[in-house]
């Protein structure tokens, strides 16, 4: 992968990343910490990746750990001198009603990560499953359980 389509990918996934970094965090400046740090981990690494297809995922996937590290160590995170005003990411109000939605439910993470996963960024379930490292049933049911939580929701139809 070329500087250019490290680029192009990052920019493309920017708003999907903060989401999901802003779903762990709940702290609009943690996130975006979180996604340059993740960004900064994943260039320094980018010799890991083995199939440029499967960029998204992997940079989500450590966009979701640098987002739990900061929330574990109480945002002390990496020095992200240069890279903290890299990112302009300011999320519609689409995304931020589905945030709302998915945190007052009181789901756990896991199900707060199958379903940006899946309405975010529109991974089906065995996709999800499989960038998870979690059976297929288990993402299943903390779904249909999530979905059920939601629909439990004073508003929602």
């Amino acid at each position: 992968m070329t500087k250019e389509e490290f680029v192009s990918s990052v920019t493309a996934n920017e708003k999907k990343l903060y989401i999901a970094a802003f779903s762990v965090v709940r702290n609009a400046e943690d996130a975006k910490d979180a996604v340059s740090s993740a960004v900064a981990h994943a260039w320094e690494n980018l010799d890991r990746l083995k199939d440029d297809g499967k960029f998204d995922g992997w940079l989500l996937r450590i966009t979701y750990n640098e987002a739990k590290k900061m929330k574990r160590h109480g945002g002390d995170s990496v020095s992200l001198t240069g890279l903290e005003d890299s990112f302009t990411c300011d999320p519609d109000d689409a995304d931020m009603q589905f945030f709302d939605i998915i945190s007052s439910a009181g789901l756990d993470g896991k199900s707060r990560q199958i379903l940006i996963l899946r309405f975010i960024y529109g991974y089906d379930l065995p996709e999800t499953a499989k960038m998870m490292n979690l059976p297929l049933s288990t993402v299943k049911t903390k779904y249909y359980r999530a979905l059920d939580k939601i629909k439990k929701l004073p508003g929602i139809i």
